[in-house]
């Protein structure tokens, strides 16, 4: 079944060109990038495809594509594909508001540097210290090791909930304390410590809800106006917002959500008090804008945003890789940021290199979007001779039915099941189905959207499989 809003992505399309000279290059170059996208994870032996940027958003049933890229700390271009909202038949624009979801996660961070640098908070004091609304519960891994902001920003504290699914319009929002007690209407456990903080990385949506409180504690602003006036007005954001839920005044310049199915979110899109870690409505341009605020102080050129030293701080990799908020890959020239977002009805990508002022960012209005988003910042890499975005060459293991049948199975009380599909292994985690490629026996890659997740098998001392092991969680086998 294809979607409907994929074929008229050509059609429905709004762009911000640069202007003089350099106008008619930089169409042919988005030109050639809508009409080459690859896949960002190649199997050695097994054929690729590529694809128009309008056939890949018909067949993943992506109703809209908003992208915006930056090169030498300026955009240099920004366009809009397909339909903000189906029912409506209205197009997107590139001043359509999108959902960021955890791309909420590194720019909050950003907010909370420069709370750093004003003496407000401390980045390494305990946090309960800086607290004044709730306090992280004590317990023996904290005993020694109390939580700090930097294990906030960084996914180091050894904290719980990976991520919030947010509230149904019409339904009651919980308040950001019941969300972190779990108490109702919260619809996610209580967020507490489970491992020693400082000691392993462990993505926590969590620990961002906590930094959101922190900072609204120690300014008692509302966390959408502190972010106003610490981040977006510096950076002249002019259309991103924390609000939620959205005013309304501002819902009919929203993006409307659609399920993989191509099926519309109830009530649009949903809302998440949990803005730190989720709650963030803005736009690919006023995200490249941020990424080239980052980017400037990274390299000294402006303190519009934070100073070179929270900005190196910010981009100085840790454990799992993490600096302040963001992922951190590479070194010198090629050292770079990177954050995806996931959610209801909206997935998106945030990409930017210190080096060459660059940055990509795109955003959809689908569940299904971010396959897309790795094929468009790929091609976009591609088009401009930017490194280090290459697709990756992997050499798939030929495993027996046997081994097949000894991985599928149900882990996480049903989080995530792995089955046989003929001589592949697919698993599906939070209801999304990605393949499951195997380099051994015991040691996998899933694909889901190019994320190229590396997937460990556990066993016990008799050989029997005992859990799974991605992105920093250990996931016991059923029985």
């Amino acid at each position: 079944m294809k979607h409907s809003a994929g074929a008229a992505a050509a059609a429905a399309s709004v762009w911000i060109p640069i202007t003089g000279a350099a106008a008619a290059p930089q169409a042919e170059h988005i030109a050639r990038i809508e009409a080459r996208l690859e896949p960002v994870l190649l199997v050695r032996g097994r054929p690729s495809i590529a694809h128009t940027l309008a056939e890949e958003m018909q067949a993943h049933r992506v109703a809209s594509v908003s992208v915006a890229v930056a090169d030498h700390g300026r955009i240099i271009w920004a366009k809009a594909y397909g339909l903000a909202d189906v029912a409506g038949n209205r197009p997107a624009t590139t001043g359509t508001l999108y959902q960021a979801g955890s791309i909420s996660k590194p720019v909050a961070a950003s907010g909370a540097l420069r709370l750093v640098q004003a003496g407000r908070l401390a980045l390494d004091a305990p946090v309960n210290a800086q607290l004044t609304s709730w306090q992280i519960p004590a317990n023996d891994f904290t005993k020694d090791h109390p939580v700090t902001l930097r294990d906030l920003l960084t996914h180091t504290g050894g904290l719980t909930v990976h991520g919030f699914p947010g509230y149904a319009a019409g339904t009651p929002v919980p308040t950001v304390v019941q969300v972190l007690e779990g108490q109702a209407p919260a619809n996610t456990p209580p967020v507490v410590v489970e491992h020693q903080p400082g000691s392993s990385w462990n993505y926590s949506g969590g620990g961002l809800t906590i930094a959101q409180l922190m900072m609204t504690d120690v300014t008692h602003q509302p966390f959408p106006d502190l972010m106003r006036e610490q981040v977006f007005t510096r950076l002249g954001m002019s259309d991103s917002t924390y609000e939620e839920p959205l005013p309304q005044n501002r819902a009919g310049d929203a993006a409307t959500g659609y399920l993989r199915s191509g099926t519309p979110v109830e009530g649009r899109f949903h809302t998440y008090p949990e803005m730190a870690a989720a709650g963030l409505w803005t736009t690919p341009s006023d995200l490249a804008k941020w990424a080239i605020g980052l980017e400037d102080a990274y390299n000294g050129v402006s303190a519009r945003l934070m100073t070179r030293a929270s900005a190196k701080a910010m981009l100085t990799p840790g454990l799992g890789k993490w600096g302040l908020g963001v992922e951190v890959g590479g070194s010198g020239e090629t050292l770079h940021f990177n954050h995806n977002g996931d959610d209801a009805g909206f997935n998106a990508s945030l990409i930017g290199w210190p080096s060459g002022g660059r940055a990509i960012v795109v955003m959809t209005n689908s569940d299904d979007g971010l396959a897309i988003a790795a094929e468009i910042t790929q091609a976009v890499a591609r088009e401009y001779g930017w490194r280090g975005l290459e697709p990756r060459v992997i050499d798939a293991v030929a495993l027996s039915p046997q081994q097949l049948n000894q991985v599928a199975g149900s882990y996480g009380h049903g989080l995530v099941v792995i089955a046989t599909q003929g001589a592949q292994l697919r698993l599906v985690y939070g209801g999304v189905p990605v393949d499951l490629i195997p380099l051994g026996s015991d040691a996998f890659v899933a694909d889901p959207a190019g994320a190229n997740i590396p997937v460990k098998i556990g066993r016990g001392p008799d050989g029997a499989i005992t859990s799974l092991a991605a992105q920093g969680l250990v996931i016991p086998r059923d029985p």
